[in-house]
């Protein structure tokens, strides 16, 4: 689609223009041209053949003006864009600026009466009479038709000629307003009333100058039920390299109008879109936080399969690809039945890869009702396919899956795909997601479960220290933190099978494999993938190993005061070397010495204690015994005892200070001068 020489976008803000001889009448605008996104907008196109100044019309659904007023686009080799005009979104109260009231008065009849007080109205039937309005209210009254009811009625006031009247709205053949230019200001926004109450859509009218006949484009993009991608994928028989891959878009016609020939493209691609609420005022909102809901389980879908970070042994080449027998298949060879293929669409899509979007453009003009949701193909080619079991460790069953790979030149769209076997007894063989598909990656579509084929895993934990040293106090430690995964995967009794033995990443741990790398394994965000070729009832165990190693430092000091549970780890792991294990348990015996002499301390002061307590309590026993009594002698001798023992009990305190102190200082030494 070519591009016109000039192009001029819609400004919001334009002011029109009134030019000479401007066509009264919108020129009619048809939709030609469809463009929808996987974003969820889409682009919509209008023609009109003009002919000099002309105003264009188009209406507008209510909610899409917004988006429409942001993204407005006019295409006109000869001419220039003027202005947009459009009724506001609520002209209702704008409507009665020139009537005495406001749209709330057409609630009731004693809601219109009473929004003319003041205002002069001539009333015709039994009791003919004009005048103001001067009030009017509901009165109930007893209902002449219905014994022991009551009616509410309107009673209105007026003042006039003839002093005050009253009558009963009901009872009156009319009441008209004097005023004909207030009954007209009165049917005008009456009329507003039922123009916005009978029409959810907005009318836009484009003036446009310039001279000579042409064609002006307008196109805008609004939101849209995103397009889906849907696939047919037969797969390939026992020996061949390649399926049959067909692609089609489900999109739905919401635009309230019938598609006639209408050009149409459909956009795989996620580009930035918003919308904001130009239409109308604006308040600031605050953000509205989104119901986390949870998935459904399914097999994940695949993303793209790298070699791992760490180098692999290049001189073993990868296993050859497996292609998974079809007894079945080579039955209905034998039996010479039909061949059986899809197909193909009468008239290929035309793909185009951009930057960040790849169109499929329908070569042939799309019809479809408003309302009307449909299907059509937009890709059909073989692509390089393979089977293969994918089987997570933790499951009993692999799951079957078809490696492809995209050899063509544009990307595949996200989409579900139901698989056909023509080799199979059931010929569906199952669903399958693609999550996208770039130019020259490889993705595997798993749809089924493999029940022929199982997978045991049993698993243990082992710590393992693998570097220790101390300097300044300080122990620095590193250790492996090692998963054992121990996997038996067996084949069927009859069948080879090609395996990707699927392994979790879990937290930051690398991954090593029992006897030396994997040729041709491979990782994804998610996992590793392990191949592994099998017999006919081959049973294959393998081992592999998930290493966190952890970095740890421990303070001699604060953990000798804390208690010295955290070495009792240390001495309990594998490669602590004799050296090590025995300066650090002359550590904990030095640490062990400085708490012997603490508790010798505290046990003397204890003894102190109670001396101190005994002398006090003679001390007081003297004071109420007379001298010259035997018990006052006997207490004399008793305090004199007492402070021998504190002499003695002092100088043994000292020393028991003296050696806590030289404890101290030779664990503090051993600490300091420890190396490892």
């Amino acid at each position: 689609m070519k591009s016109p020489r000039r192009t001029l976008v819609l400004a919001a803000a334009a002011m029109a223009l009134a030019a000479p001889g401007l066509a009264r009448a919108d020129a009619p605008l048809l939709l030609k041209r469809v463009m929808l996104s996987t974003a969820g907008v889409g682009y919509y196109e209008y023609e009109a053949d003009v002919d000099g100044p002309t105003e264009l019309g188009l209406d507008v659904n209510l909610d899409q003006v917004d988006d429409v007023l942001t993204s407005l686009v006019v295409f006109d080799t000869a001419g220039g864009i003027g202005s947009i005009e459009l009724p506001g979104r609520d002209s209702t109260h704008a409507a009665f600026g020139a009537v005495p009231f406001g749209p709330e008065a057409l609630r009731s009849p004693l809601a219109y009466v009473q929004g003319l007080q003041g205002v002069d109205i001539t009333v015709t039937g039994p009791r003919p009479m004009k005048g103001r309005i001067l009030a009017a209210e509901p009165v109930t009254e007893r209902s002449v038709t219905t014994p022991d009811a009551t009616v509410t009625r309107t009673r209105v006031t007026l003042m006039g000629d003839q002093g005050l009247q009253q009558f009963i709205l009901e009872d009156e053949t009319s009441v008209q307003v004097s005023d004909p230019k207030l009954r007209d200001a009165i049917n005008q926004s009456l009329e507003a009333v039922r123009r916005d109450a009978a029409h959810n859509t907005r009318h836009l009218t484009l003036r446009v100058s310039g001279q000579g006949h042409r064609t002006v484009r307008v196109g805008f993009v609004v939101a849209a039920p995103l397009w889906k991608a849907s696939y047919r994928l037969v797969m390939p028989g026992p020996m061949e390299t390649k399926a049959r891959l067909q692609g089609w878009a489900v999109l739905e016609n919401t635009t309230g109008n019938d598609w006639k020939g209408v050009d149409l493209s459909l956009q795989y691609g996620n580009p930035v879109t918003f919308h904001q609420a130009i239409y109308q005022t604006y308040f600031v909102q605050r953000p509205e936080v989104p119901v986390e809901v949870l998935s459904r389980l399914l097999p994940d879908v695949d993303t793209r399969a790298t070699a791992p970070a760490e180098p692999l042994d290049a001189s073993a080449p990868p296993p050859p690809a497996m292609i998974m027998p079809a007894p079945l298949g080579e039955m209905a060879k034998a039996s010479g039945a039909a061949e059986v293929r899809m197909a193909r669409p009468a008239e290929a899509a035309e793909a185009s890869e951009g930057t960040e979007e790849t169109v499929f453009h329908l070569a042939m003009p799309v019809s479809l009702d408003a309302g009307h949701t449909a299907s059509v193909p937009i890709l059909d080619r073989e692509i390089p396919s393979s089977r293969v079991d994918v089987a997570p460790s933790s499951q009993a069953h692999p799951y079957s899956a078809i490696r492809i790979v995209n050899d063509s030149a544009t990307s595949l769209p996200a989409g579900v795909l139901a698989l056909y076997d023509p080799a199979g007894a059931a010929f569906f063989a199952g669903d399958a997601r693609l999550g996208g598909l770039p130019i020259g990656e490889t993705r595997l579509l798993q749809y089924a479960e493999d029940l022929r084929t199982t997978v045991t895993q049993t698993t243990d934990d082992e710590r393992q220290l693998v570097s220790l040293t101390a300097s300044q106090g300080i122990i620095h430690t590193k250790v492996l933190d090692r998963l054992a995964l121990h996997i038996t995967v067996q084949a069927p009794a009859q069948e080879a099978r090609q395996v990707l033995l699927s392994i979790d990443k879990q937290d930051e741990r690398r991954l090593t494999v029992e006897g030396g790398p994997v040729p041709g394994m491979t990782e994804t965000v998610t996992a590793w993938r392990l191949p592994v070729t099998l017999k006919a009832g081959e049973v294959r165990p393998i081992t592999v190993y998930l290493d966190l190693t952890n970095e740890d430092e421990l303070d001699l000091a604060d953990t000798l005061a804390n208690g010295t549970d955290d070495f009792g780890g240390l001495f309990q792991m594998d490669g602590v070397s004799p050296a090590a294990a025995d300066a650090i348990h002359h550590l904990v015996v030095l640490n062990q010495a400085v708490s012997a002499r603490r508790a010798d301390q505290a046990q003397l002061a204890s003894q102190q204690q109670a001396l101190d307590q005994e002398e006090v309590r003679v001390r007081s026993n003297l004071t109420v015994v007379p001298a010259g009594d035997a018990l006052h002698t006997k207490l004399i001798d008793k305090l004199g005892d007492t402070e021998n023992q504190i002499g003695r009990l002092n100088q043994q305190i000292d020393a028991a200070k003296q050696a806590v102190v030289e404890a101290q200082h030779t664990l503090a030494d051993a600490i300091s001068n420890l190396t490892l």
